[in-house]
């Protein structure tokens, strides 16, 4: 998108600030913090939604943030006095006022048509380097950690698969050695391709993207690092991409002696990227068979982009954040990527993702004739054990009553890979909405074992309350500080009673995003402590009208309307909650804001119901 205000055109395509005729140099984060502003011109942001959507959550000082407010306007030729393009708001956050413009770009992608054409052989070459350069790291790791490693695990049955018995290993993400606008998301993207080779190694466990994408930009201490993330090895580096040639300097550290296992330096020209290419991927034919599954030797040919602009757009979808602002970004880059390449399976298995996350926490219906399934099966079509596009089909099964399919697609997934935290982590998730609250925590807990910190499984906190267990609960909500954390930790408070607390946290929702799920969330929890029955009915209807898919979601409904005295609609949504594949018996049970319907026969009916799915299943599956 480009967008023109005053003098000044904005690229957010090509992170370019022209002022005049003139280019103007810019940090990164200075220019995301641009981006994000002209992006939300319409309403005032405040600083909670600045370090969720800019710093993607990470914790900054306020000078960090004024300076760089105040570099912002540098560039922009405004200041602090003037303020005619970003306008502080006090006590509430900041607002882009200027009158601007937006174009779209008229060709797909950074490039016109024609130019695709002159660059289409150069790119190729680079972006088929990140494949090339993922499987000689690969084939570099095996060949030292091969020897040490335990024993295979597959005859331990999958769900008591006991990860901390194996070699674990980190994959930082890489620094650039000269920041670039245009090549910094490749620090994430190589690490993350890594990952996703190292993953189906049968003797590691590797920690996923979600754990290591805090450490973006960051300097990095491996020693600290590597205690953080409880591994036995890290591997770390920096590129640099000059002219024709990129310089990769990768290192293998054993934690926490320090011991350095391996160092490599690699410089590859454009003209011998292919040669590389095919001599890695032969010695990873002739030489992992040993150390990875059939599996996982097979996908490695299977997910291949053809086109290296639409790569490009894949890896700047999925280094976005997930917050609303990053589901929309993510949206539009992975929709320009099918665009460009309709048989790169992953592309659809994230777009179907951000669709459905948008959808539901977002409440913003995204664009485009298929339904959220379709992008899950297409992906599988491609590629039938891609484990993102398995694990977001669980989860759609999961919340669209098909229960009894996600425990079968989840299970596949565990014995295409045992040691995959998303994999556990989905089968907790089915068991929270069966009401297998203590199997569910078991396998949430272990999925943190194999990926702490990971911010994807934040949902965690929400078995840990479903249980009634508040205190493990809010010690989970780290997880995640925007409002999704911020809200559990309200309604933590709300049930232990403690509503001046609980004001406090949902007013900072409200501060975050007053419009999403959460922010009217927060209204309704505000009315019931104030009384205000009016205004939390507003709310609500507007939670329940936005037609989301996801019978948990439509038994919190139910509670809110018991909270708010509306016993008729409370039991019908209850009803369909359950009807629609949510038989959390356990907490319905001891739902306080439904205990006063215990004496009502149609909730008795309701509550047998859930019962009796509740025991089929577990009969069934445990």
């Amino acid at each position: 998108m480009i967008y023109k205000f005053n003098n000044i055109e904005l690229d957010s395509e090509k992170f370019c600030l022209t002022v005049g005729s003139k280019e103007v140099s810019v940090e990164p984060q200075v220019f995301n913090l641009i981006i994000y502003l002209v992006e939300n011109r319409n309403k005032i942001v405040s600083r909670h939604e600045i370090l969720e959507n800019v710093w993607e959550g990470r914790i900054v000082s306020d000078t960090s943030i004024n300076n760089h407010i105040k570099s912002a306007r540098k560039a922009l030729g405004d200041d602090g006095t003037k303020q005619h393009i970003i306008k502080t708001v006090h006590s509430r956050g900041y607002q882009f006022i200027s009158e601007t413009k937006a174009d779209i770009h008229m060709e797909q992608g950074f490039y016109t048509q024609g130019s695709i054409a002159t660059i289409k052989s150069n790119r190729n070459k680079f972006y088929f380097f990140l494949f090339a350069l993922s499987l000689f790291v690969v084939l570099a790791l095996t060949s030292f950690l091969g020897s040490d490693s335990p024993a295979n695990n597959s005859n331990v049955p999958i769900s008591r698969l006991i990860i901390t018995d194996q070699q674990v290993i980190a994959v930082l993400p890489f620094s650039n050695t000269k920041p670039n606008v245009n090549t910094d998301y490749l620090g994430f993207a190589l690490a993350n391709q890594i990952i996703g080779d190292l993953a189906y190694l049968d003797k590691f466990a590797i920690r996923p993207a979600g754990s290591i994408r805090k450490y973006v930009g960051e300097i990095i201490d491996p020693l600290q690092i590597g205690k953080e993330l409880k591994v036995n090895y890290i591997l770390n580096g920096n590129y640099l991409k000059e002219n024709m040639v990129v310089r990769l300097n990768v290192e293998l550290i054993k934690i926490p002696n320090n011991e350095l296992i391996w160092r490599e330096s690699i410089e590859v020209d454009y003209s011998n990227t292919f040669a590389l290419q095919d001599l890695v991927a032969s010695k990873v034919a002739t030489g992992l068979n040993a150390s990875f599954t059939s599996k996982g030797v097979n996908r490695r040919y299977r997910d291949v982009p053809n086109s290296a602009l639409a790569y490009e757009y894949y890896l700047r979808g999925i280094s976005y954040p997930f917050s609303n602002y990053g589901h929309k970004m993510a949206v539009e880059m992975l929709e320009k990527s099918i665009e460009l390449d309709a048989s790169y399976a992953p592309s659809y298995a994230h777009l179907g993702n951000h669709k459905r996350l948008l959808e539901q926490h977002g409440r913003i219906k995204t664009a485009g004739s298929h339904n959220i399934e379709w992008y899950y099966e297409k992906a599988l079509d491609l590629n039938p054990e891609l484990l993102e596009a398995l694990n977001n089909l669980s989860a759609f099964y999961t919340e669209t009553n098909r229960i009894e399919e996600a425990v079968i697609v989840t299970r596949k997934m565990l014995k295409i890979n045992p040691n995959s935290a998303t994999s556990h982590f989905s089968l907790g998730y089915i068991y929270r909405y069966a009401g297998m609250l203590e199997e569910a925590i078991r396998e949430m807990e272990l999925a943190l074992v194999i990926s702490p910190d990971n911010t994807r499984f934040r949902s965690i906190v929400a078995t840990y309350l479903s249980a009634g267990k508040y205190k493990e609960a809010l010690a989970k909500t780290y997880l995640d500080e925007g409002d999704y954390g911020i809200g559990h930790q309200g309604i933590i408070a709300f049930k232990q009673e403690q509503y001046r607390l609980a004001l406090e946290h949902f007013e900072q929702v409200l501060e975050i995003d007053p419009k999403g799920i959460w922010g009217l969330i927060a209204k309704v929890y505000i009315s019931v402590i104030k009384g205000d029955k009016k205004a939390g009915l507003k709310a609500l209807e507007q939670m329940v009208d936005s037609n989301v898919e996801d019978a948990e979601n439509t038994y919190y409904f139910s509670g809110f309307y018991a909270l708010l005295g509306e016993k008729d609609k409370s039991i019908k949504m209850l009803n369909k909650a359950v009807n629609n594949g949510y038989f959390n018996y356990p907490s319905i049970l001891s739902n306080s804001a439904l205990n006063q319907f215990q004496n009502d026969s149609t909730f008795r009916s309701i509550l047998n119901k859930a019962k009796t799915r509740h025991d089929a299943f577990r009969s069934r599956f445990l």
